[in-house]
């Protein structure tokens, strides 16, 4: 009899936590939290408004424990079948330990739960899978673009390196080209001053610039054609 009553229990107890309303329960509290971790950077000056802040935080966590708490005895042993149970699980176990009451770093790890509700949202599902879907596509421009600026940061120290701080090694090299690959002043802070130790870097600056920009675009127009593949496939099929 008391198994059959636990039994019900833990049914009654899926069923709370199964709806969409507790769901949005979660996803309010977990906002909750994100707000109040970020009044918490700012450093405000008035002590009482910060410990309000904290106990929110606290009241925060107290709730991700009871929740946590209430799936287990929902679920039983399928609980850790589950990669978000236990991903939740992680982060608020971490999250709640005492050492990292102050470390706000930790407890804002908190924040990636909401990633877990996006079946309840259509756009943010449909981002999430279009950078799924183009995540090959960017690991091998990333790849091309390491190898990329890897061989022009060589040439870079072998060239410049002598007389310009900027190349004098190969990490220093890379950084270099790395802010010349996003236009990040590039052509003041980089550019202009080795072209008036050796007039004729241009050359160099000018090709690394067009790869980059050809990389870049390769990518872009990769996508565009994958995607519009798929979605090709998807309307003949239907």
């Amino acid at each position: 009899m008391g198994i059959i009553n636990m039994s019900d229990e833990r049914t009654k107890a899926r069923k709370v936590i199964e709806t969409n309303n507790f769901d949005y329960l979660i996803m309010f509290v977990i906002c909750m939290d994100a707000v109040a971790l970020g009044l918490l950077t700012i450093g405000v000056e008035n002590i009482d408004f910060m410990k309000t802040m904290f106990l929110l935080d606290r009241l925060c966590m107290a709730i991700f424990i009871v929740e946590m708490l209430l799936k287990m005895y929902a679920y039983g042993p399928k609980f850790f079948k589950s990669g978000w149970n236990i991903f939740d699980l992680i982060v608020v176990g971490i999250s709640s330990m005492p050492l990292t009451s102050y470390l706000i770093i930790l407890r804002a790890f908190r924040l990636f739960r909401l990633l877990r509700y996006i079946n309840h949202f259509k756009q943010m599902k449909s981002i999430i899978n279009i950078m799924l879907s183009i995540l090959p596509n960017f690991v091998a421009m990333a790849v091309v673009l390491c190898v990329f600026v890897y061989v022009f940061g060589v040439m870079g120290v072998a060239l410049f390196g002598e007389q310009v701080a900027a190349f004098g090694d190969l990490w220093s090299s890379i950084f270099s080209l790395l802010q010349a690959f996003t236009l990040d002043g590039w052509a003041s802070t980089i550019a202009r001053p080795v072209m008036r130790i050796y007039p004729h870097s241009w050359i160099f600056f000018f090709s690394f610039v067009m790869v980059s920009f050809l990389l870049v675009t390769s990518f872009g127009l990769s996508v565009i054609t994958s995607m519009v593949k798929k979605e090709f496939k998807i309307q003949s099929k239907l």
